[in-house]
């Protein structure tokens, strides 16, 4: 795998603990941070909206499952370094904090930003899989087993 395949699945999963992890989180970490950095939009936070596709057994057909609304917006750090954020739901403010976090993750190795997002991504990451874990505990309660007893046929 090269170091860019690396990045991108690396990406993935870090976009991923942003749009997914609790608002609060985000913001929370925005506001324990040291020094923030400056940015300036390429596109400011705006609500959209999406098509969700599917297939009915995971092979067949493609069909039009629903829209969603979603937030998205792009930005570019002092240094030029861009980040992008695109996440469930009408929250400017959650979308404006995962673009910047994911600004200062693509920064290089080592650097004030990249160590500070880090911490903010750990964070954002350990809260969805807390959250994710909490509703399928939820999920797991309301499971019902079926048993199905045959009864014996006369002789």
């Amino acid at each position: 795998m090269t170091s860019q395949s690396t990045l991108l699945s690396d990406r993935r999963r870090w976009m991923s603990a942003l749009a997914t992890a609790p608002a609060a989180v985000l913001s929370n970490s925005w506001q324990g941070l040291s020094v923030q950095p400056d940015f300036t939009w390429i596109s400011p936070p705006q609500f959209e909206t999406i098509m969700l596709r599917a297939r009915a057994d995971g092979s067949g057909m493609v069909f039009n499952f629903g829209e969603m609304t979603v937030t998205r917006c792009s930005l570019a750090l002092g240094n030029g370094i861009a980040g992008i954020a695109c996440i469930g739901g009408r929250d400017k403010r959650h979308a404006a904090v995962a673009a910047v976090f994911d600004a200062m993750m693509l920064c290089p190795d080592g650097s004030q930003w990249h160590a500070l997002a880090r911490e903010a991504v750990l964070a954002a990451e350990a809260a969805s899989n807390k959250h994710v874990a909490a509703r399928a505990a939820k999920a797991r309660a309301t499971e019902v087993a079926f048993s199905m007893s045959v009864a014996e046929q006369p002789k």
